[in-house]
């Protein structure tokens, strides 16, 4: 757990926004039905906001991560492409189990009318398996990932790296791809993962780490010994 929080506060320029996000985001859906929270951000339009979010919700695909990965892959960075890899791994599968489970409809097939719906006509708008947002859950653990391989002195370019992923989630709604909850749940899911994994590796060095030294203890205790 101690590990888990120093995680946090090294890099709090993305958890401290992402749990204000967390936190209030949480709240919208007491306050606002689903249908009023996709309406309202997927109803603004114009041409420019199509093309500029068609663009945007590309970073919660997974070959940008994969980029990414094979990135860390050429450079040798060989701990950092195992901590993306099974971040990567753990929001695809997780997301993918609770879309099939669950199998919620998309907004357009879920209004009765669905011109209501604002649609981009190059996009392809899909009708099932709205809860969650892969590309959201895949956008969160990417930036989260980035932002905690950051040194310390750009530590502040986090919060960048949050506004992009929280941008790359409302192009999901904008582009009529997923209601609110499905977004909202998703960037849970995404920095969850990054997180965990990260956490994860860090037990796992800080214990090989307390192995080593305690060998070296006793090595040095039965060499005093003789």
């Amino acid at each position: 757990m101690k590990t888990l929080l120093t995680l946090v506060r090294k890099n709090r320029y993305f958890f401290v926004p992402f749990l204000a996000w967390a936190i209030i985001g949480g709240l919208l859906p007491l306050y606002f039905s689903k249908e009023t929270l996709f309406l309202t951000i997927n109803g603004p339009r114009s041409l420019w906001l199509d093309y500029f979010q068609t663009g945007l919700t590309y970073i919660g695909d997974g070959v940008t991560f994969g980029a990414l990965l094979i990135g860390l892959l050429i450079g040798k960075k060989f701990r950092l492409f195992l901590v993306g890899t099974a971040a990567f791994l753990f929001v695809a599968i997780v997301v993918q189990l609770i879309k099939h489970y669950i199998d919620a409809p998309r907004p357009i097939a879920y209004f009765p009318d669905p011109s209501i719906v604002h649609t981009v006509a190059w996009v392809n708008v899909h009708s099932s398996l709205s809860f969650p947002s892969g590309h959201t859950s895949t956008a969160f653990a990417m930036c989260c990932f980035t932002a905690m391989m950051l040194p310390v002195k750009a530590q502040k370019w986090a919060l960048a790296l949050f506004a992009i992923a929280l941008l790359a989630g409302y192009s999901r709604i904008y582009l009529a791809q997923h209601f609110y909850e499905d977004v909202y749940v998703g960037s849970i899911i995404g920095t969850t993962a990054s997180l965990l994994m990260f956490w994860l590796f860090e037990l796992r060095n800080t214990g090989a780490a307390y192995r080593q030294k305690t060998a070296l203890q006793n090595a040095t205790a039965n060499l005093n010994a003789l």
